[in-house]
């Protein structure tokens, strides 16, 4: 193994191997010390795993010189070592959390729906799926809006990017629902959705893809991007708005 290689191992494997090297050496170097109190490596070995990383439980215990200047060296290497080990276990876990509320994580699920947008119409979605696992794309949040739903993960940027679409694992997703973009004009949000599209179609050219539009104009060009169903909710909210006024002569 080159040493390219070797540091690229993950820390806390890296400190295990460490570890086990320390137990394995000062457990054969207390043996010989001390052959009559460890009468096999292994004991040496068992006796310093358990002296760093707890008070020990006094089942062995140096009796000459040698052994208990050992033990000191043991104690004051060994505990440094294993706090290192506790430290980098509890720093990897906060990363990983931070990382998911910030949405910086990879998605490696499958059989999943990606939503793109965070809305009204999105939460309401949320909401009613909850056995779903959700994966959902946005540029504006910056962090997490739903922690509590543990299957619905967040991955911030931009929709039309190929690296955000591949964090989100398209090319293994059941289905994916776009939403309009809430923070530009009607005529932007189009163009980003059929955009969107055009590259949602390049990483899976057979997936389902609901499509919200805000502009009639724009349904030809999402139809030739690949849409599977497209939704016009200027135009559902004035047909509903108009069939009410309409009941109401």
């Amino acid at each position: 193994m080159s040493w390219a290689k070797l540091w690229r191992i993950p820390r806390w494997l890296y400190l295990i191997l460490v570890i086990s090297l320390f137990v394995g050496l000062f457990g054969l170097l207390i043996h010989f010390i001390e052959p009559n109190t460890f009468p096999t490596i292994g004991d040496g070995a068992w006796w310093v795993l358990i002296t760093i990383s707890t008070v020990g439980f006094g089942d062995y215990a140096p009796s000459s010189t040698g052994g208990r200047w050992l033990t000191v060296v043991i104690i004051l290497l060994g505990a440094g070592l294993i706090s290192s080990y506790f430290f980098t276990i509890a720093s990897s876990a906060f990363t990983k959390q931070q990382a998911i509320l910030e949405g910086r994580s990879v998605y490696h699920g499958r059989n999943h729906l990606i939503i793109i947008g965070w809305n009204s119409r999105t939460s309401w979605l949320l909401e009613h799926h909850k056995e779903e696992h959700i994966v959902l794309i946005d540029e504006s949040l910056t962090q997490h809006p739903m922690m509590e739903y543990s299957i619905c993960q967040f991955i911030k940027g931009k929709s039309y990017y190929f690296d955000t679409l591949k964090k989100a694992s398209v090319p293994t997703a059941k289905a994916v629902i776009i939403t309009a973009n809430q923070h530009v004009d009607e005529e932007t949000a189009d163009a980003q959705s059929i955009l969107t599209l055009l590259m949602i179609r390049r990483l899976h050219p057979t997936i389902p893809c609901i499509v919200e539009l805000l502009t009639h104009e724009q349904v030809d060009s999402a139809k030739k991007a690949g849409a599977s169903t497209i939704i016009e909710s200027n135009a559902t909210v004035g047909r509903a708005i108009t069939e009410s006024l309409d009941q109401l002569t």
